[in-house]
């Protein structure tokens, strides 16, 4: 057991400690380094105005989750082909540094809120470009490698591309209806990101890098959201709130009801019906009356899909045989029914 000094030692040794007479004894240098170098310092630059806004707008994660599946069907019903849309990732950076390293040819779609003043961007990369034209217009899957020498779009992929960022903004606004209603209006379509003056080079952005895919086409597109405006509904967007939007039922019920109007049905028109034995059927001969169990004045039946649908009187129309419809049987169903 270590010995325990008395407390006449312990006053003892502090006055000689006092008196000069034992001299206080400092740590090696070696362990005040080691001290020291044990402690992390991170420096902090009080000027700058990146913020965790992760933790504070936690709602934008659903928000483009949305988003990206609205753009799936609509991208998907404007193409007529299978397509997918996922949200790879998503990082809060400067917008200057972003900008610095963005590779040409690309195109900035920029779209305004007027009651946030908050501007967000929609930056097509090229694989993505060159993936919507080639779908669009039937085309195979081109070699990217052939396409770095270009500096800018043409023309006609430029107004390929504007048409489908202008949808994508759509769907943004339908996935931000959950939560605030944020129209957006277009400001500008640009191919150099130096003439772009949205938004600050210092200012922080959101980015949310999309992949989508058709057929064997993939690409990548990046949404950028300013994060500055966003403070005024912060109370709105500290909060994950899923699911779908009120009426999106509705819509998909009109979108449904829309495709079916649009389907070709077979009606037939039975002017009569009689049995026969097959003795009798193979002793017909040409100049043989067959006597249908129908009289000619009488109301004829009309079948949907082999089904009995509709009553109506023989006639013409317009030097053409017609059939004028005297009665819905489906309504006379109903009404037995409800009786």
């Amino acid at each position: 057991m270590a010995e325990v000094l008395s407390q006449n030692e312990i006053d003892a040794l502090l006055t000689a400690v006092s008196d000069g007479t034992v001299k206080a004894v400092s740590p090696p240098a070696a362990e005040q380094t080691a001290f020291h170098n044990s402690k992390q310092y991170q420096s902090y630059d009080l000027t700058s105005q990146e913020r965790l806004t992760h933790n504070k707008l936690v709602a934008l994660s659903g928000i483009h989750e949305r988003f990206a599946n609205y753009f799936r069907m609509s991208t998907t019903q404007v193409l007529k082909k299978k397509v997918l849309v996922k949200i790879l990732s998503t990082e809060t950076v400067k917008y200057g540094d972003y900008l610095a390293l963005l590779d040409r040819p690309v195109c900035l779609s920029v779209f305004e809120n007027e009651s946030l003043k908050a501007n967000m961007i929609i930056v097509c990369r090229k694989e993505f470009g060159y993936s919507l034209v080639d779908a669009y217009y039937g085309g195979a899957e081109r070699s990217f490698n052939q396409e770095r020498a270009k500096e800018s779009f043409t023309l006609i992929e430029a107004e390929i591309i504007r048409k489908f960022t202008e949808r994508a903004s759509k769907d943004l606004e339908r996935a931000w209806d959950l939560i605030y209603s944020l129209p957006l209006k277009f400001q500008n379509f640009e191919g150099n990101p130096d003439f772009v003056g949205a938004i600050q080079p210092s200012e922080m952005v959101s980015i949310v890098n999309v992949e989508v895919e058709i057929d064997n086409l993939k690409g990548q597109f990046d949404l950028l959201v300013q994060l500055h405006p966003l403070d005024a509904i912060q109370h709105l967007l500290s909060v994950n709130i899923t699911g779908q939007i009120p009426g999106e039922e509705s819509v998909w019920k009109e979108h449904w009801l829309k495709e079916l109007m649009e389907m070709e049905l077979e009606v037939r028109a039975i002017l009569g019906q009689t049995e026969r034995t097959l003795k009798q059927i193979r002793q017909f001969k040409v100049g043989d009356v067959v006597v249908l169990g129908q009289d000619a004045v009488s109301p004829i039946g009309l079948t949907v899909q082999e089904v009995a649908k509709f009553k109506g009187m023989i006639g013409a129309f317009r030097g053409n045989n017609a059939v004028r419809l005297t009665k819905d049987l489906s309504q006379e169903k109903e009404e037995s029914k409800d009786g």
